[in-house]
């Protein structure tokens, strides 16, 4: 790599880079960073002449990192944490309850978790711009344009994240009424093999992370259906497509759902993980108390570690959540 003057890279040109390496596409990191894909091409060739390297191997679903690219990431994401550190603490010392604070999530949270709650929180505190990343499971939820993550992973204990359990998730089969009437109500996992099956693709994908039990019925039942949007199973469950492993928190939002007689096939805990130097901010740690108060579990037993059957949630729920479940 060239290292005299001509060679040093723009500091756009590295944003840009980074960018395209967490997206995967240099139209992904355009639609990022509010550009055009040709700016975006341009700047990445502009760094690759600067350094005298192949930064990227370009393939039609998009780009990958070739390793000199892996290399000049890792250095370039440390310097681009350690600018947006800076640029978080010159805030929030002259505006700690106002900025951006960006939460990415998978899209069921999103939707029937925090889409649910946040008119609260922005009506509450006008001068924080939150945004809400709802991705399908990426691969590297705790990007540099993230300030908060919740994921169903912990980060794998990486050094410079802090990751908090916030609460669990309880996967049963749900199903409508109408299609329990029309095709009955097995009340053994090993009856339910046979019926018809709305998958999200995660779960497909990933079946290896639930239950020895559990994944073997995945791997008899063969699917109906195979989605890769928590909204859209839960729409084909509610008009009768099939039966579904949702959480039991859906009930909160979703009432007419029936759980078989069946016991979860598997839980799941909800994380919280941001760098450690965000949630110094005001805004952020603002931010990061209300996700921890969304999940609280004396307020909504679905979130609880040990398994409450939705026909319990009432009773469990305490006065203070009257009105919201």
């Amino acid at each position: 790599m060239d290292n005299g003057d001509g060679g040093r890279a723009d500091w756009d040109d590295i944003k840009t880079f980074v960018a395209a390496a967490q997206t995967g596409s240099f139209g992904a990191a355009a639609r990022r960073l509010g550009t055009t894909q040709p700016t975006v091409t341009r700047r990445i060739e502009d760094l690759e002449t600067r350094l005298g390297a192949k930064l990227f191997d370009r393939g039609l679903r998009g780009v990958s990192l070739t390793r000199a690219g892996e290399m000049v990431y890792d250095r370039a994401l440390t310097m681009q944490r350690a600018s947006l550190d800076i640029e978080r603490l010159s805030l929030d010392h002259d505006t700690p309850d106002s900025g951006d604070v960006t939460v990415a999530m998978p899209e069921g949270l999103g939707a029937y978790v925090m889409g649910l709650e946040v008119a609260d929180f922005v009506r509450e505190n006008p001068r924080i711009r939150l945004g809400l990343d709802c991705g399908f499971y990426p691969e590297n939820p705790v990007d540099s344009h993230v300030d908060l993550s919740v994921q169903l992973t912990d980060a794998g204990g990486a050094p410079e994240l802090s990751a908090t359990p916030l609460g669990t998730l309880h996967y049963a089969l749900f199903a409508s009424r109408d299609y329990l009437e029309t095709y009955g109500a097995p009340t053994r996992i090993e009856d339910a093999v046979g019926h018809r099956f709305v998958y999200h693709s995660a779960q497909v994908s990933r079946r290896g992370r639930w239950e020895p039990k559990t994944s073997a019925f995945i791997e008899l039942s063969a699917p109906s259906m195979v989605v890769n949007s928590s909204t859209v199973m839960l729409h084909a469950i509610q008009r009768g497509a099939g039966i579904g492993a949702i959480p039991t928190a859906i009930v909160s939002v979703a009432p007419e759902l029936v759980m078989l007689d069946i016991p979860p096939l598997a839980t799941a805990t909800v994380w919280l993980c941001h760098h450690r130097e965000a949630a110094k901010t005001g805004r952020v740690a603002k931010v990061a108390q209300w996700l921890t108060d969304i999940f609280d579990a004396r307020e909504r037993p679905w979130f609880r570690p040990e398994f409450i059957h939705p026909s319990e949630f009432a009773t469990w729920a305490w006065p203070a959540a009257t009105g919201r479940g």
